[in-house]
């Protein structure tokens, strides 16, 4: 979930949420069993395998999750850094230039925001 300006938006739906934390969690690539493991270790109805897989591969379809071969199948690790990095990808791939231009005009009119974002441009040069 991204939180912003007093409200929850979400990014990413209730399980594939879910499943970002755990990977996220995890620090290195997960197979599909250890992460339907983690994720029934806090419900009181499991989920199903196939379920975590489907969750997986449309996560990896789209970008957010990347998937590399683990003998017989894959193992998932995280392909964005946070929500908001989702978010982000997600406006640029639906509007491409024009979400570009839209956060420019967001950020113009604060003096603000546009220091920060120097600075974080800054370290990204670095």
């Amino acid at each position: 979930m991204l939180v912003g300006r007093g409200e929850r938006r979400s990014v990413l739906g209730p399980l594939e949420s879910d499943v970002m934390a755990v990977l996220w969690g995890a620090g290195a690539p997960m197979p599909v069993r250890e992460v339907l493991v983690a994720l029934n270790r806090e419900r009181d109805r499991p989920l199903a395998y196939t379920t975590v897989m489907t969750v997986l591969s449309r996560l990896a379809e789209r970008g957010v999750a990347r998937r590399e071969r683990d003998g017989r199948g894959y193992a998932y690790r995280p392909a964005a850094g946070s929500p908001a990095e989702i978010a982000v990808r997600r406006l640029l791939d639906d509007y491409g230039d024009a979400a570009l231009a839209s956060f420019v005009d967001q950020v113009d009119g604060d003096e603000q925001l546009r220091s920060r974002l120097r600075r974080l441009m800054a370290e990204e040069e670095r």
